[in-house]
């Protein structure tokens, strides 16, 4: 099913049970109100009558002919039936309509309760409503007998009215028809009304299901396109073209990355090959084979460094998703890793400086640190001549701290500064002068300041050196930690 027709089926179902719910509550209440209006019209009929009876000290006395009851038409225009009747089911008097007439003839004198008489009426002209009342005479003395006269006085009278229900009936009965014809017809208009506003609405992400579907392996430059709103769709279209983005620039780096490691790889291949098959072609004197086996030797050192380094860089690669980071104190961490470097020829070179008296931490793999530092001296040490000093410094810049190794060496010209941290990239003052180096120690710097939570930056000018500087954020340190520290300080 589509999400058209779900929206489409969803509303439908919640306005069908709102029409539903509105309906059923006014014809309840019309119902009422209705049946209320006729049994206030039944009430008033039978205060009427009941007043047209006269109390006397002998008991009731009926005389319509002298005191006429003021009785009109039920609230829907139909007259209201009446009957007056005494204690033995005599009646005494009776209302005009001819409906009487044909009630009486079908029943004795003695006429049955108010459901007897509903059921006698319902049967002739459908259903009646009736109400009966008792009206007892308040004197109880005994009249004087006369001769040849009828006592009129009655000890009790009971007096039925009623009407007919079919007008209220058929007036429920329309009123339910008009309120299925009108809600079917909002659900008809409303079904018209949400089938376009959906196509409209969705008719953006059917465009960037169909731009999506056509984009390739091949074409990964090609976008959706754009939706020029900040509501959800926009949001989406805007996040699924950065994602877009950020896939070819991954795509395009690992093209560059496959193509530069195949170059680095087949250089020094091509170089040991050949020179074995030349030394192969005849005999050669020892001195010869001595230096073929040293240029073998060194282009396979340069060959097993790049293989390391990639290995390397796939283990980074690996070690970013572990969430096993270690909180290390840089104030007594560092002086131990530079300690390292005590056997390397330029160690005399490097000089550490702390600026911060507070100790310093920060999460990370000790051992991957220890690797990013090693790449920013070995830098340093490759671009700067002997004697010119490399300086450590350890700092802190507010939330952060701040590992900077500065070299007075070559530099790097500004348009190899945004290449620098490029893998394989190689400056061509770096290849003018023969320096040494696969072009992939300061990526694997970066990618693993940035594995920490951090970054490195550099600052370079031409012929007067470089600082890169490694920013990680301040860590809290581990109780067990806090305690060495203030030991040591």
């Amino acid at each position: 099913m589509t999400l058209t027709a779900r929206l489409s089926v969803f509303v439908l179902v919640l306005l069908g049970l709102v029409l539903l719910g509105f309906s059923l509550t006014l014809y309840l209440l019309s119902g009422r109100y209705l049946h209320g209006e006729v049994d206030e019209r039944l009430d008033g009929t039978l205060n009427a009558l009941s007043a047209a009876a006269e109390q006397t000290r002998y008991g009731l006395e009926w005389e319509p002919t002298q005191r006429q009851p003021g009785i009109g038409a039920s609230p829907f225009g139909l007259p209201v039936l009446w009957f007056v009747e005494d204690r033995q089911g005599q009646v005494l008097d009776r209302s005009p309509q001819p409906e009487t007439d044909g009630l009486i003839k079908s029943r004795p004198m003695d006429p049955g309760t108010a459901h007897q008489l509903a059921e006698v009426l319902e049967w002739r002209s459908g259903p009646w409503q009736l109400q009966q009342r008792w009206i007892r005479a308040e004197g109880d003395a005994t009249p004087p007998a006369k001769p040849g006269k009828r006592d009129k006085t009655h000890r009790e009278l009971r007096i039925t009215v009623g009407t007919s229900l079919n007008p209220v009936h058929a007036a429920l009965t329309q009123l339910a028809m008009t309120l299925a014809g009108l809600s079917a017809g909002i659900l008809l208009a409303a079904l018209i009304a949400v089938r376009i506003v959906c196509r409209h609405v969705l008719a953006p992400v059917r465009r960037m299901a169909v731009a999506a579907s056509g984009i390739g392996a091949e074409e990964l430059e090609r976008r959706l396109p754009a939706i020029v709103t900040n509501e959800e769709l926009g949001q989406l279209n805007r996040a699924f073209n950065g994602l877009l983005d950020r896939l070819h620039e991954s795509f395009e780096r690992q093209r560059r990355f496959t193509v530069e490691a195949s170059h680095q790889l087949r250089t020094p291949l091509a170089g040991i090959l050949g020179q074995v098959e030349v030394a192969l072609r005849r005999e050669r004197p020892v001195e010869e084979y001595q230096r073929v086996l040293s240029t073998v030797y060194k282009r396979g050192n340069q060959l097993s460094k790049i293989v390391e380094s990639l290995l390397f860089l796939s283990r980074v690669n690996a070690e970013a998703s572990l969430a096993a980071l270690e909180s290390v104190c840089l104030s007594s961490w560092l002086p131990e890793q530079i300690e390292a470097w005590s056997d390397h020829k330029r160690a005399t070179d490097i000089v550490f400086s702390c600026r911060n008296a507070e100790p310093s931490f920060v999460r990370a793999h000790p051992a991957l640190l220890g690797e990013l530092l090693n790449v920013l001296v070995d830098n340093a040490c490759k671009y700067s001549a002997p004697g010119n000093p490399i300086e450590i410094v350890l700092d802190r810049d507010g939330h952060d701290v701040l590992i900077q190794v500065t070299d007075r060496g070559r530099g790097s010209a500004e348009a190899d500064l945004r290449h620098l941290f490029a893998p394989f990239f190689r400056s061509e003052d770096a290849r003018r002068h023969g320096i040494e180096g696969t072009g992939l120690g300061l990526s694997i710097a970066r990618r693993l300041a940035r594995l920490f939570g951090g970054d490195l930056s550099v600052t370079s000018q031409l012929g007067f050196g470089s600082c890169f500087s490694l920013r990680l954020p301040l860590a809290r340190p581990e109780p067990s930690q806090v305690s060495v520290a203030v030991a040591q300080t």
